[in-house]
């Protein structure tokens, strides 16, 4: 039976159960090299972003796991004033240190856990599942699946049993989330939602890629930029194998060029003629020409890029082709800042981007199609 709070929850003539909501925002983040709770998106941080997203489901109680006092000064003050924070009594043991805490403050009949760092966790696994609690006592783990891949990290337990599970595998010296479910009765969800729901942001790259499906899922063309820091590093030739691929695939794609010269026109032989030749259902020269007044070449490549019948565009730019950039790795450094770039294409070491190697346009057109059609 759920406590008073529990009154406003889901209600069955059989029981009532009480839902809140634990996340999980006090890692290290070494990965990340900073605080992933902390990090922008959408005109607020990942955990303010997501918080303001769990508005969709009435939470009886909003838990949030933190070794240092998040900032929620941006949060409607009705929200904020929900929101309990608490920290781990056991130090240093990842996510299950997060959930012993969390599930000791928390009185609800059962608690959804989601970790900090899912960008497009919408909560529609909840929503499916929240008419069936009143009416499987049994279960004590409703586990997503997705890709074949368990989601503890974004799973409703009831919290009683769970408490139990989490205390006794750090007590035993047990660190992995997945090593309570043997001691739970576990309910699979296969249908659990798009892979892109449970995407999180570990590194720097994975952060980059997230903002770059993020901007295209806001357009009404989706676009990747080819640039390198010299004229003959390859952009034309890797664009016209890339739009060769995809279209192999079965997308529509749409290429727009960058030109400093004036006046110019597309002929035989040209890069726009060779892209066309690849399969690109529509091509474009951006020149001086085609800037309206006060407009950036970037602003323009991106305008002219939105107009085009394609599902993806890709442009092709030294310098000012919009985020996000895929940038041929040369000698010379690169011509724009390093935030703009999400991917490179060559050898290198550096966590702020993901690499791929130049031969291997199967794997780059795939991660196109990942920052563009997720």
């Amino acid at each position: 039976m759920g406590n008073a709070k529990g009154e406003s929850a889901l209600t069955n003539t059989a029981r009532t159960v009480s839902l809140g909501l634990i996340i999980l925002a006090g890692g290290r983040s070494s990965r990340m090299g900073r605080d992933k709770a902390a990090l922008p998106w959408r005109g607020a941080t990942l955990l303010t972003d997501l918080l303001l997203r769990s508005q969709g489901v009435a939470f009886d109680e909003i838990i949030v796991s933190a070794n240092r006092p998040p900032d929620l000064s941006a949060l409607p003050p009705d929200l904020a004033a929900r929101i309990i924070v608490v920290a781990d009594s056991f130090q240093g043991c990842g996510p299950l240190g997060g959930m012993e805490a969390a599930f000791r403050a928390c009185t609800c009949s059962y608690c959804l856990v989601l970790s900090v760092d899912l960008p497009f966790y919408d909560f529609s696994p909840v929503k499916q599942i929240l008419p069936e609690l009143a009416q499987m006592p049994q279960v004590d783990l409703f586990l997503s699946m997705s890709e074949s891949r368990p989601q503890p990290l974004a799973a409703i337990y009831r919290r009683g049993p769970a408490l139990e599970a989490v205390q006794a595998a750090l007590n035993a010296g047990k660190r992995r989330v997945l090593s309570i479910a043997d001691k739970l009765a576990v309910r699979i969800l296969d249908d659990a939602g798009a892979p892109i729901l449970y995407e999180n942001v570990n590194t720097p790259s994975a952060y980059k890629a997230a903002l770059a499906i993020d901007a295209n899922r806001r357009r009404a063309v989706p676009i990747v930029s080819l640039s390198a820091a010299r004229s003959g590093d390859g952009k034309t030739s890797l664009a016209v194998q890339v739009i060769a691929e995809l279209t192999r695939r079965g997308y529509a794609v749409a290429y727009v060029k960058s030109t400093h010269h004036r006046r110019c026109r597309e002929k035989i032989g040209s890069d726009t003629d060779r892209a066309a030749q690849a399969g690109a259902v529509q091509t474009l020269l951006c020149s001086p020409d085609d800037m309206a007044d006060g407009e950036g070449k970037e602003e323009a490549l991106l305008r002219l890029a939105q107009q085009m019948a394609a599902d993806v565009a890709i442009v092709e730019s030294r310098s000012h082709g919009p985020f996000p950039v895929l940038y041929i790795d040369g000698p010379e450094p690169p011509p724009m800042h390093p935030d703009h770039i999400t991917a490179v294409i060559g050898r290198g070491g550096n966590p702020s981007f993901c690499y791929i190697a130049p031969a291997h346009i199967d794997s780059l057109c795939s991660y196109i199609l990942y920052l563009t059609t997720s």
